[in-house]
């Protein structure tokens, strides 16, 4: 939305990884150094941990571009909430491997045989296993037994845990006592300092194409380091709304007033713990128009909770429903931009979205697992064709990146229908 304003080839904030926009602050650096040389020495365990947002994938991406691929073979595991046959299947596969059988026996055996064949080709042999907080004990007793595969000369499989700090109180107990004494390197990523803040706006604003013409004044940048506490998904959440501020005030200079107009857009969302440790803030301020389009943008750094098979009942809570008309044809989907823990913030905003003339409803939806959410959609449409137009508009124009098509029950008054989805 504010790219061409400023002269960016694309969003330099944007929340999803990106190698070209890697920046490496000393820490990072001597992680990746750390765990570059330990593989290279052939070490057996290897643990990178840090809070939310800190940058481990980026570690983890950073290093698998940095391994020379004829020499070493990596797997990586990114979902870690398995049986210790699964796992074992999941690492044969991303090793390029068919698993040939189920049990826990074979599986082993397939893999000391291909770990055995790339020994003797002179290739090592990296396993790399992210969000390791969520492996149970069993499970990393059983990594360690994996550590036992060896020759006389050297161990046959180098195992990297990367993880939230959570991960070091499963470390720390009695009974993974032999698993912690095998850990040879040993990283806790730290937040970025207000230099390394300063540098990593000043990066990612240069690699999306600005030639200096977008500049943060020392105050705001101090105040956006002291905010996000150094965290680089935080970082990248407010210097992007700061940026849509910057843009509907059409200026080019951030000030200590633009960054507090973003965090004010931003507070009363609820975020997924996956994202923040912590409610970050906690109410919603509108203000005039620029305000609305502010709070719409807001909406689109909101993340959907986790998808869900589960049968969800919902009901219609706020919003203008149309007058029920017997001749009026049933509605099927409408597009759902985004979802709050509050129904008050619910209600607040599709009043102030109402009065701007667009047609927006919530829903209470009743998850099993986390309790009540509360949608917000836009539109009703008879047919799916009709509203993915609209969900493909809205993710166009960069304020609702996060916009899905979802089905409704027909135009019925306040709290009458109940529909079926997948997420809250």
């Amino acid at each position: 939305m504010y790219q061409l304003f400023f002269g960016l080839k694309e969003k330099p904030f944007r929340i999803t990884p990106d190698p070209r926009f890697l920046y490496l602050s000393e820490k990072h650096a001597e992680a990746l150094d750390h765990l570059t040389y330990g593989i290279s020495q052939g070490e057996g365990f290897m643990v990178i941990s840090g809070d939310v947002g800190t940058g481990k994938t980026t570690i983890i991406r950073s290093l698998t571009e940095r391994l020379d691929a004829s020499r070493i073979k990596t797997a990586i595991v990114l979902n870690p909430l398995l049986e210790i046959e699964d796992l074992l299947k999941t690492i044969l596969e991303d090793f390029g491997l068919s698993p040939k059988g189920n049990s826990k026996k074979e599986l082993i055996d397939q893999l000391n045989a291909f770990l055995l064949s790339l020994t003797r080709g002179g290739i090592k042999a990296v396993v790399i296993i992210d969000e390791s907080q969520n492996l149970t004990s069993d499970l990393l007793e059983e990594l360690r037994s994996l550590s036992n595969l060896e020759t006389d000369q050297e161990k046959l499989l180098q195992i990297v845990l990367v993880g939230q700090l959570e991960l070091w109180n499963k470390l720390n107990s009695p009974a993974l006592r032999q698993l912690k004494q095998r850990i040879s390197v040993n990283y806790c990523l730290e937040p970025l300092s207000l230099k390394e803040t300063k540098e990593y706006i000043s990066h990612r604003l240069s690699i999306a194409g600005s030639r200096g013409n977008l500049v943060f004044s020392t105050r705001a940048l101090r105040l956006i380091h002291k905010v996000s506490r150094g965290i680089p998904r935080l970082i990248n959440l407010l210097c992007d709304r700061t940026l849509l501020v910057l843009y509907l005030d059409q200026k080019t200079q951030v000030l200590p007033g633009h960054v507090r107009k973003a965090i004010e857009s931003l507070r009363g969302g609820q975020r997924p713990t996956s994202v923040f440790r912590e409610i970050f803030f906690r109410r919603l301020a509108f203000g005039g128009v620029g305000g609305l389009v502010i709070f719409l943008g807001t909406l689109s750094l909101l993340w959907l909770s986790p998808r869900n098979n589960t049968t969800l009942e919902a009901t219609i809570i706020s919003g203008e429903a149309p007058k029920t008309q017997s001749s009026v044809a049933p509605v099927r989907y409408s597009v759902h931009i985004s979802s709050f823990r509050k129904e008050k913030l619910v209600e607040q905003a599709i009043e102030k979205i109402a009065r701007e003339g667009l047609e927006a409803f919530g829903m209470a939806v009743q998850l099993p697992d986390t309790g009540t959410w509360y949608r917000i959609l836009v539109g009703q449409y008879e047919t799916r064709e009709e509203a993915q137009n609209l969900a493909n508009r809205l993710r166009e124009n960069g304020l609702f990146p996060y916009s899905v098509v979802t089905s409704i029950p027909q135009r019925t008054p306040i709290n009458k229908p109940e529909i079926k989805g997948s997420t809250p």
